[in-house]
């Protein structure tokens, strides 16, 4: 009986979408390409775990992801935002963070689910607020309520919300502003925050995009694979970004690709700052509330199966601690468009990873840039 379950988990997700990294994670320098020493942590490109160590003809053993107590103490009396904060990773980000001295501004698509969730941390400072990056209304009063209240610089911005249709939607969903509804949330109204947000930020801020690595081809996800082609579909009415016919698992892939092109053009135009940007994937974390457009019992028996069947899925807890680990970790000091993944799948590992050849193309990214820039009202 469990093997006759496991093969129908296999197939269901196979069939639905997204798959996340199959291929190490537990913070480290070196992505398998150069190699970069840091404390206590292994280095995948020449084996190094201390500065100044040998390389090592082997590679290290992964290691469990953990927040190192220099981490948490980064945060004492630092200023976070956190999107998408309502639930899973930004949840559970947004818990860490206050729980080690954070001030958390924990931002929702309304102000209620926003104070919801505010309510279940009761640690630290954490301020509910409405932000719904769907919306580009939504994120210019965001700002605007921001810079009126004269709050503290921000020390860590993170880009967390997102949403996935799957598979039963066949035709777009457009927002109020005439965008396709993964694009718009998982990408344009991120962009337009950063940009609003930018002289808001602290000196020595952190950007911090949640991204995926089925942006990547390489993993081996089923289904259309991620890619921006021509980039003809970058306008209001576009149901996809290449300008082809609309997928929505596709469309997810490609909004991912979308955020950590984003993230390396950020980090390009920041470069002559102390402000740094980064992006990560936390691994398939299954939420009820992730997947629109599915019922609830598909989607708690996709999250059953994907962490106790297939055993292929991350924790909330895993993922809010890797989030948590991109804004805090002394090592990231001097670190910017890098792409940390977890993988392999469900073993609570955390490493630096190479993003897909067409997310380190810089002319595309540049592209990716003014094309958004002009959809957004920049």
């Amino acid at each position: 009986m469990h093997a006759e379950m496991a093969d129908v988990a296999r197939r269901l997700l196979a069939d639905l979408l997204v798959f996340e990294d199959f291929g190490v994670f537990a913070l480290a320098r070196g992505g398998g390409v150069s190699c970069h020493s840091c404390p206590g942590l292994g280095c995948r490109g020449c084996g190094a775990t201390n500065p100044g160590a040998e390389a090592l003809a082997e590679l290290p053993q992964p290691q469990q992801l953990q927040l190192f107590p220099e981490a948490l103490k980064n945060a004492q009396g630092k200023v976070a935002v956190i999107t998408g904060a309502t639930a899973g990773v930004g949840l559970e980000a947004a818990r860490i963070l206050a729980g080690a001295g954070c001030d958390v501004y924990l931002t929702g698509r309304t102000l209620a689910k926003a104070e919801a969730a505010a309510a279940e941390i009761r640690v630290g400072k954490v301020v509910p607020m409405e932000l719904n990056v769907a919306s580009l209304d939504s994120v210019r009063r965001f700002v605007s309520t921001w810079k009126s209240n004269a709050r503290r610089p921000v020390d860590i911005l993170a880009c967390n919300a997102g949403l996935a249709l799957g598979q039963s939607l066949k035709e777009p969903e457009f927002t109020e502003d005439g965008f396709e509804l993964t694009l718009a949330t998982n990408h344009l109204g991120h962009f337009l925050l950063v940009n609003e947000m930018l002289q808001q930020l602290s000196p020595s801020a952190r950007i911090v995009v949640t991204a995926s690595s089925v942006h990547n081809p390489a993993t081996g996800d089923p289904g259309a694979q991620a890619t921006l082609g021509d980039l003809s579909g970058l306008q209001r009415g576009g149901a996809m970004a290449d300008g082809g016919t609309f997928d929505a698992a596709k469309a997810y892939k490609d909004s991912k690709l979308c955020n950590v092109l984003f993230t390396l053009e950020l980090a390009r135009r920041l470069k002559s700052t102390g402000i740094t940007a980064n992006c990560f994937s936390p691994g398939l974390i299954p939420s009820p509330t992730f997947f629109r457009y599915q019922s609830q019992g598909f989607s708690s028996v996709f999250a059953f199966a994907a962490q106790n069947i297939l055993k292929i899925a991350e924790t909330p807890e895993f993922g809010g601690m890797a989030l948590a680990l991109m804004a805090l970790d002394p090592s990231l000091d001097q670190r910017s468009g890098c792409f940390y993944s977890a993988i392999p799948p469900g073993k609570h590992l955390f490493v630096e990873d190479q993003p897909s050849p067409e997310a380190q193309n810089q002319r595309e990214a540049a592209e990716l840039w003014q094309r958004s820039a002009a959809m957004v009202g920049l």
